[in-house]
């Protein structure tokens, strides 16, 4: 009996024992395996002009194996930008509307949590969407008041009350929707105060028109026809301070904006703005691809980085000054045409923030960087004086 009960207890032990190993062994293997990293931290955004720069700290845990990817994703829309780094340019976004913006870290073991939402940005407008946008606005109200005033004209004694009623509305829907296409566009902070005032005179001016229409006696008509031509002038002048600060093409006239011939790289063109400023330029080279700069960020994926070097010469005899991010594009074998990128490559130094500065008699040479997807060449080159550009030159690749 005692010899059967330890037989009994010494099999029980061994049987606990085996028990155990194999508990502990799935612990043991667990423990080896990575897990999701955990969010991204101090999520921050720089609006751009329609994108966003978006970057973030590394997440408190990787979960044991290196993060390979970030993903930022704007809110709303949900476009995207995927990086190795700790920042991307968001790009594809609506200029002139608000986002935020979220990072989902990725290792081996998969994505973690979405992070906290980055602070609230509006995408800005370019110089060159603002020009079209007020151009496109002030032709739309110059034909519609031209309609309105021709409809006004014809008034004589005999035209119904009903006539009359409904060329003033049209008249003041007129400067109603001039008012409103106006108020919709980003424009620049110098040139808030000047548009303020052009709407309030252009709106006055409808009214003015619809005085006249109602004037009880000659006397009071030459008054307020004195007063409409005064308000007229006063609206030129603050057209001219919107076009001005927009630095666009001002009332004076002047030759119809042209495009050269294309000439080859290496050759020198010459172009004028409504200032009178006269620039020689030459593109003297163009480094397809370039080497993201220290300081910048690698180009994005699908995409390489090409920086065309441009050779200014100021014949004029007053400093000539403008931004050569917007006054240089580049056109690609697909077709598009495409715009400075902002960084910064370090085969040549490119110009400082875009900033032209050349004096009376001077030169100048730097690069602009550009960002064009994988297998898209560039084919040719433009230049305009961006402060009110009377002629582009261009240069085939």
């Amino acid at each position: 009996m005692k010899q059967n009960t330890w037989r009994h207890g010494l099999f029980a032990g061994v049987a606990l024992t085996a028990v155990t190993l194999t508990m502990s062994m799935p612990a043991g293997v667990a423990s080896a395996s990575p897990s999701r990293p955990t969010a991204p931290r101090s999520v921050h955004a720089i609006a751009k002009t329609a994108s966003a720069r978006v970057r973030w700290s590394a997440p408190a845990s990787s979960g044991g194996s290196a993060v390979k990817r970030y993903v930022a994703t704007s809110h709303p829309l949900s476009r995207s930008c995927t990086t190795a780094r700790k920042s991307c340019v968001v790009k594809g976004l609506r200029a002139g509307s608000v986002y935020t913006f979220t990072v989902v870290a990725k290792n081996a073991a998969g994505a973690g949590p979405r992070s906290r939402s980055s602070n609230r940005v509006m995408t800005s407008v370019s110089i060159a969407s603002s020009r079209a946008n007020y151009f496109a606005a002030t032709n739309r109200f110059n034909r519609a008041l031209a309609s309105a005033q021709a409809a006004i004209a014809t008034w004589d004694a005999s035209t119904p009350l009903s006539t009359e009623t409904t060329d003033l509305s049209n008249l003041r829907a007129t400067f109603r929707a001039f008012t409103n296409s106006l108020r919709k566009d980003k424009w620049p902070a110098a040139a808030r105060a000047a548009i303020a005032s052009y709407i309030t005179i252009t709106t006055a001016l409808g009214k003015d028109y619809v005085g006249l229409a109602s004037a009880s006696s000659a006397s009071n008509a030459a008054l307020l026809v004195s007063t409409f031509f005064t308000d007229g002038n006063e609206e030129a002048q603050r057209d001219y301070k919107v076009r001005a600060d927009l630095k666009m093409t001002q009332l004076i006239t002047g030759p119809v904006a042209s495009t050269s011939t294309p000439v080859a790289i290496g050759t020198s063109q010459t172009v004028h703005d409504f200032y009178g400023d006269v620039l020689t330029v030459t593109m003297s080279q163009i480094l397809d691809p370039a080497t993201a700069g220290t300081g910048s960020g690698p180009p994005d994926a699908g995409y390489r980085f090409a920086a065309v070097k441009a050779d200014l010469s100021n014949t004029s005899s007053g400093d000539v000054g403008g931004d050569a991010n917007l006054a240089m594009t580049v056109r690609g074998s697909d077709g598009k045409t495409y715009l400075a990128n902002y960084g910064t490559v370090a085969e040549c130094t490119n110009y400082s923030y875009g900033e032209i500065d050349v004096p009376a008699g001077g030169t100048s040479t730097g690069c602009v960087v550009f960002q064009l997807p994988t297998g898209v060449i560039v084919q040719s080159v433009s230049f305009s004086l961006d402060s009110g550009y009377l002629d582009t030159a261009v240069w085939n690749a």
